[in-house]
């Protein structure tokens, strides 16, 4: 099993930027020195916090990242142009020495698609077609593209990858036709872990499974990651009690999007099924439920807005401790 944390670059606007920045950048120096496997970048424009954007945030972290995975968890694939994309992605596999993953998904809040003029009806034809674009261009040779979107003749990008065929791309997607396509396009699904529904993964975990099986791959070659929200404290009392504050806020804040309003009125539900708080016991046996399921690849946020990097860090601490030596 591996173990990565989301940068969670997100602030209240009118904060110290520089000095949240400089305690992410602490904090992702003392998860490499942990050893946990890799970091991961947001992606969100005209945001109602404040958000660095990820391509570089991803530059910013690898000196400070050691051998860790860096990665976007999510890039909204469809508010890019293909070629963008493969040029920065490949610019950054060299600068990592090839330790970068592109992770994408379609995106869901429509003041980001208006502000890029982009209709959100084409964003899942949009990422489908950026895909297959981006795996062309990576190959180094000309490409002739008739798309709908993304048309091209004889283009190639100026820096081909380090990693032959390009860095790997991680779909990050909910419903079922969303899995199943993540399953075609992509080396891996993303999948979310804050469902309120218990019966979410199992049956999507299938889906999967199957739409694997139905276009050529082996589905016990192609890791398994899954995003949570995770604090670990001596004990369930103590990480409720610390981390929940921060969660609720954090949660209310992205719930003023129309597409996450039930996200306020199924927190409880999203406490009790999603939210990952508690000892390391605890810990361990709801890691262990997702092991079960088949991930492999366990990526949390480690604190939420306003939690203090002392109480961040600690969490880590105490899960790289206690938890790793359970699933290594």
């Amino acid at each position: 099993m591996k173990f990565g944390i989301m940068a969670s670059h997100q602030y209240p606007h009118g904060d110290d930027l520089g000095r949240h920045l400089e305690e992410l950048f602490g904090t992702v120096e003392l998860a490499a020195e942990l050893g946990y496997d890799s970091v991961w970048t947001i992606n969100h424009f005209q945001s109602n916090l404040a958000t660095p954007q990820p391509i570089s945030m991803m530059a910013g972290l690898i000196p400070r990242s050691g051998d860790m995975t860096l990665g976007t968890g999510i890039l909204l694939l469809p508010l890019f142009h293909p070629v963008h994309v493969a040029e920065e992605f490949a610019t950054l596999d060299h600068l990592s020495g090839g330790r970068v993953v592109l992770g994408v998904g379609a995106g869901y809040r429509e003041n980001e698609f208006a502000a890029f003029g982009v209709d959100p009806a084409t964003r899942f034809r949009r990422l489908d077609e950026s895909i297959r674009l981006i795996r062309a261009l990576w190959s180094g040779g000309p490409v002739d593209h008739d798309g709908e979107f993304y048309p091209l003749s004889g283009a190639s990008i100026g820096i081909r990858p380090l990693t032959p065929g390009g860095p790997p791309i991680w779909v990050g997607a909910g419903g079922r036709k969303a899995v199943r396509r993540a399953a075609r396009l992509g080396d891996a699904w993303y999948a979310p872990g804050n469902s309120p529904s218990p019966r979410y993964l199992p049956e999507h975990v299938g889906v999967y499974d199957e739409a694997l099986v139905e276009y050529g791959k082996d589905p016990a070659s192609v890791e398994r990651p899954i995003g949570v929200e995770l604090y670990c404290a001596p004990t369930t009392d103590e990480a409720v009690a610390t981390a929940l504050p921060h969660a609720r806020v954090e949660y209310s804040t992205y719930a003023e999007y129309p597409a996450l309003r039930w996200q306020r009125d199924r927190f409880d539900d999203l406490v009790r099924n999603t939210l990952l708080l508690g000892s390391p016991e605890f810990l361990i046996e709801r890691v262990s439920a997702l092991r079960e399921l088949g991930f492999d690849h366990l990526i949390f946020r480690p604190g939420w807005l306003g939690m203090p990097a002392a109480q961040v860090r600690a969490s880590l601490r105490l899960f790289a401790a206690e938890v790793f030596p359970a699933f290594r």
